[in-house]
């Protein structure tokens, strides 16, 4: 499944197109006037030599790539794309839909070409006054470090992972390099550490991971999860933190606790996985497996088990119910006044677990008194009300698995519960508890947009939500993981920006 993903480097940055195994990466840097950005992601012939699988649907890659542009950074804008030079440019307009830039340099043209000018006009002079400065204090002296661009904020890469004590997140940053004024950053490497972020409100802790790595190979870079000892993450290779030292742990590490097997065991992360508490390594043939210990590393022999959950994800609806069964033949929900008149009117019948749905609209609690079927598999609805007026936008209950009935706390008995703080862009995600009864005990705003919410991990304490701040016109939104109490509705807020 195709995807284009957006890194931030200052005022510019890159935009790396996905599809499959291929990539495309070009780079975005900020307009003027009405020109909100350029984003360029190579000329027709530079994707006949680097690219040729793409040039035959470079049209729609190109449109893809800028339908997604306005979808993650620019609802607001219009793009327009020159497919010969693979250029697109972000304009200011309402709702406009990408089109295709003619030959005739249009005004949004010359704009772009002026801002190419001025930013090339700004290098030129960078270099300049930073050649008069090495002559003047002696390039003998300076050597090459004066041509080094120091490394940027690390960013996050791809999902965080929840531990029994940590929530972990990969961070990739950009190595120091060489000066680059083409702007394509060809000659940049990256480097991978792992994020700790303590449950119990300790301080969160960085640990390097690898350096010098290539930026393609870290397209698919995830952690893979903890076996109680070791954080195991395929970054371009595999690598393990102790969790109680944070020592690094190598492939090397294994060969030596492991003489007698073979060293490609440990050479292609793609077989490995976090199975049932401990590493799992499966030949790519499919032809043999084990499993490695935790406190030894040590490895044994066990089954090959050919379903893989690599790339299998958790959406954030599966951790959402739309009601729950409170006593015998009761039920407490989340509705809409249209589902109160319409699956949920008196004489309908519901399951027990009733998954929510992504309509953005208000939604009462509400109190219903049911009626097993015959067979059980379902509710009939005998009477139904609304707890109160208060309606709760977007709302529905947490829970910790997909099918899960809403997650029950205690003393008092009651659950917890997401709706959106506002209508529109700026509404923020905002968790509540409610005891069985539907009163309302407490409630916390992360500050999260609830529309870029992106994961929610369950615990027993404390629910995590991963998300980004809401969006700002000309900027990126900072990515966050916000910690919430479940008894208490204290939060705490972590940066994904190191």
């Amino acid at each position: 499944m195709a995807s284009v993903t957006i890194l931030e480097e200052g005022r510019a940055g890159r935009v790396r197109y996905t599809d499959g195994e291929h990539v495309i990466e070009g780079y975005w840097e900020f307009g003027g006037g009405e020109v909100v950005a350029i984003v360029s992601v190579g000329s027709r012939g530079e994707w006949v030599d680097l690219h040729p699988w793409a040039v035959e649907k470079r049209p729609g890659i190109l449109r893809f790539i800028a339908d997604e542009l306005l979808r993650q950074r620019a609802p607001s804008c219009k793009a327009e794309i020159d497919e010969r030079s693979g250029d697109i440019v972000l304009l200011k307009a309402d709702g406009a839909a990408p089109s295709v830039r003619s030959a005739t340099p249009t005004p949004q043209q010359k704009s772009v070409a002026f801002v190419r000018r001025y930013t090339k006009l700004k290098a030129m002079v960078g270099i300049g006054i930073l050649l008069i400065t090495l002559i003047v204090i002696g390039t003998h002296w300076i050597g090459k470090k004066a041509l080094k661009v120091t490394a940027a904020h690390g960013i996050p890469l791809n999902e965080c992972v929840r531990t029994d004590k940590h929530i972990a997140s990969l961070i990739r940053t950009t190595d120091p390099h060489a000066l680059d004024i083409s702007g394509r950053g060809g000659n940049t490497t990256a480097s991978v550490s792992i994020l700790l972020i303590p449950l119990d409100g300790s301080d969160p802790q960085v640990v390097p991971v690898a350096d010098g790595l290539n930026s393609t190979s870290l397209d698919l870079a995830r952690i893979l999860g903890s076996d109680g000892h070791t954080l195991w993450s395929d970054a371009a290779g595999l690598y393990g933190v102790r969790l109680e030292d944070h020592r690094l742990i190598t492939p090397e590490d294994l060969r030596k606790a492991n003489p007698s097997l073979d060293h490609s065991w440990w050479e292609d992360p793609r077989g490995m996985d976090i199975v049932e508490g401990r590493l799992y390594v499966m030949r790519i043939d499919r032809s043999a497996a084990i499993t490695v210990d935790p406190a030894t590393l040590k490895a044994t022999d066990t089954k090959v088990d050919p379903v893989h959950r690599r790339f299998g994800t958790r959406t954030v609806a599966e951790h959402l119910a739309a009601g729950l069964i409170t006593a015998p033949n009761t039920w407490l929900g989340l509705l809409s006044t249209e589902e109160l008149a319409g699956d949920h009117k008196v004489g309908r019948y519901i399951k027990a677990v009733e998954n929510a749905d992504d309509a953005k609209q208000p939604r009462r609690l509400c109190a219903a008194e049911l009626e097993p079927s015959s067979d059980g598999k379902y509710l009939k609805i005998l009477r139904i009300t609304p707890v109160s007026d208060t309606g709760y936008l977007n709302a529905a209950f947490l829970r910790t698995a997909s099918e899960a009935e809403a997650f029950r706390l205690e003393d008092p008995n009651g659950v917890l519960m997401v709706h959106t703080s506002a209508p529109g862009q700026q509404g923020t995600l905002v968790v509540s508890r409610v005891d069985m009864a539907g009163r309302l005990l407490w409630s916390t705003d992360t500050g999260l947009d609830r529309a870029g919410l992106e994961q929610i991990l369950p615990g027993a304490d404390a629910f995590a939500f991963v998300g980004t701040r809401p969006r700002v016109d000309g900027k990126l939104s900072e990515p966050l993981v916000v910690l919430v109490d479940n008894h208490s509705g204290k939060m705490s807020g972590h940066s994904l920006w190191r």
